[in-house]
């Protein structure tokens, strides 16, 4: 079993140089979603948007270490925001608010992901 410092020194060092940096933009949205939801009582719809990206964030974090089961969570995540995105039938606040708020990049992120597929373990 790893440390946590040898984890941290191989989520950045291991993958292609792109990664840790979109997983700084995910902890950076993560941050920033949780601030601007802080006035929510917690069990209510409006948690959902900071619930995908705290998702999105420690999937990523670990799709920097390589792991296979990772890249996997972060597409079906992504399939299932893009399901709901365009099978509810709602008005678009209301999509946006069950669907995850990264939308087009997080399309982008998973064809980065399934072009190094091949790398991952």
């Amino acid at each position: 079993m790893r440390n946590t410092k040898t984890f941290f020194k191989d989520i950045i060092s291991k993958p292609p140089m792109l990664f840790p940096w979109v997983a700084l933009f995910h902890l950076v949205l993560c941050c920033i979603s949780i601030w601007i939801y802080r006035s929510e009582p917690f069990p209510s719809v409006g948690w959902l948007q900071p619930l995908w990206i705290v998702a999105s964030t420690v999937v990523w974090v670990f799709i920097c270490d390589m792991k296979r089961w990772a890249a996997y969570s972060y597409v079906f995540l992504t399939s299932l925001s893009l399901l709901l995105r365009f099978l509810l039938k709602m008005d678009i606040t209301e999509i946006s608010l069950y669907s995850s708020a990264l939308f087009p990049m997080d399309v982008i992120f998973s064809f980065f992901v399934l072009y190094y597929f091949r790398r991952f373990n």
